[in-house]
């Protein structure tokens, strides 16, 4: 029952998932076209990873906000309206086995609001709020932090505290999909008491540094795990609790060639630390109830550290002209986590492990010169998940196509279209004659416009 609520969160944390870091408000800052940072909104070119690596900074002598016209106004806007729907197979009920299934153009969407940019030469900030859904009123920080930038006069050392997003083979938050996320960026074995996911924010401190192009890059961070930051339920009574350290590398080449200009190689590693025992406190019944309450864990007291491991390494190249290229990804990701990490009855005497990884394309086709943006981007991505043993092993597709209608130095739009399935083996309905879970195909299609100002 635990793996098939953690499934069903993880899904429904995928298809709300938003992109949120596009800043146009850049793009007014320095007068510039969003195709200046992004082979295609909102993925990233090398000048656009160099630009973010300097703090949002191009260190041109315009950086400094007392550079800017008073005009200027670091905000920026993102949603996204569109028609959604989602259909899940072998869901369980008192009939048997269901198929749920639900379309239709949602309540208005949330709303992201973004300000990014320099607080002075040396010093840049990041603040995302996102959420403002009619449905519930509610808003939440998704990222919010300072960097001490280019310490020592080199840009080798920068220094960043808050809650942020870590560096990692291909963001969670710049993707080009807006059905699904990385399937084994929140990949755990059956049952796993752990909340780390490496596509959600962590909270903490990381060291950074890059090269003058941000051809060699690195980045080296100290984190609690999301799910036991301080002062939440899970919490640690450690002075930093749920520990987890975490680092990854990038090597990239530009190579005079017209078939292929670039290519990066990179690796990741990281250890953390997960409770797996608390105090708790049992609250007294209400006056006249005799019913006991249930045990509540005391916040800060998570103790019995277990340990759980992550290592991979991605390729990532381009074919054709940077301005237009065909741009792959291909990443690996192990993940172990020790025994104790999972009830007795997801075997919890044993450690377990997982395999999983992701292939991406995102092409940008040549169109005409005269036309000042680049107007069409098709993509598509392939997800797997493999574990040692027990259920959960995942086969997921989606592709796509993005017609942008605008990509100007002060707003974007395009027109989104995405397919989604994935196949999530032994989380579903269980055959009470042969005590077996069925697999889970979930299907999501949308059609909308993404937009940000």
């Amino acid at each position: 029952m635990r793996v098939r609520i953690r499934v069903l969160v993880a899904l429904t944390v995928a298809f709300a998932a938003a992109r949120a870091e596009a800043i146009p408000a850049f793009a007014r800052k320095y007068g510039m076209s969003c195709t200046a940072c992004h082979v295609a909104w909102p993925i990233l070119n090398q000048q656009g990873q160099n630009f973010r690596d300097n703090g949002y900074r191009f260190k041109l002598g315009k950086d400094d906000p007392v550079t800017v016209s008073p005009a200027y106004v670091p905000l920026s806007l993102r949603t996204t309206a569109a028609y959604q729907y989602t259909r899940t197979t072998n869901q369980p009920s008192d009939q048997g086995p269901i198929t749920t299934q639900s379309g239709g153009v949602p309540l208005p969407p949330g709303v992201d609001l973004l300000s990014a940019g320099t607080i002075s030469d040396d010093v840049s900030y990041l603040v995302v709020v996102t959420g403002f859904s009619p449905s519930d009123n509610a808003a939440f920080v998704e990222s919010a932090w300072a960097r001490l930038d280019d310490l020592g006069g080199t840009g080798w050392l920068n220094a960043k505290i808050g809650k942020f997003e870590l560096d990692q083979p291909a963001s969670s938050h710049r993707g080009i999909t807006l059905t699904s996320g990385y399937a084994v960026y929140g990949a755990h074995p059956a049952g796993s008491l752990v909340g780390f996911d490496l596509g959600e924010n962590q909270v903490g401190v990381e060291l950074d540094g890059h090269d003058a192009r941000s051809l060699t890059r690195y980045s080296i961070s100290l984190v609690s795990a999301n799910g036991a930051e301080s002062g939440s339920t899970f919490a640690s009574r450690n002075a930093w609790s749920a520990p987890l350290l975490y680092a990854h590398v990038q090597k990239a080449f530009e190579l005079d060639s017209a078939v292929l200009p670039w290519v990066r190689l990179g690796a990741l590693g990281a250890v953390g630390w997960w409770p797996t025992s608390f105090s708790t406190l049992t609250p007294s019944p209400p006056p006249g109830e005799t019913v006991p309450e249930q045990p509540q864990i005391v916040p800060g007291t998570g103790a019995d550290h277990k340990r759980y491991y992550r290592a991979g390494a991605e390729l990532s190249w381009m074919l054709g002209y940077p301005s237009t290229p065909a741009f792959f990804t291909v990443s690996y990701i192990n993940g172990r986590e020790e025994a104790g990490l999972a009830p007795s009855d997801q075997g919890s005497g044993d450690a377990n492990h997982f395999n999983g990884g992701f292939a991406e394309v995102d092409w940008v086709p040549f169109t005409s010169s005269s036309y000042d943006a680049t107007p069409w981007v098709f993509f598509a991505r392939y997800d797997l998940v493999r574990y040692a043993r027990g259920p959960g092993d995942l086969d997921g597709g989606t592709f796509g196509i993005r017609r942008y209608l605008a990509l100007g130095p002060r707003a974007s739009a395009a027109v989104h279209a995405e397919f989604h399935v994935d196949r999530v083996r032994g989380v579903g309905w269980v055959d009470p004659a042969t005590n077996q879970a069925l697999d889970v195909v979930t299907q999501a299609a949308m059609l909308g416009l993404d937009f940000d100002f």
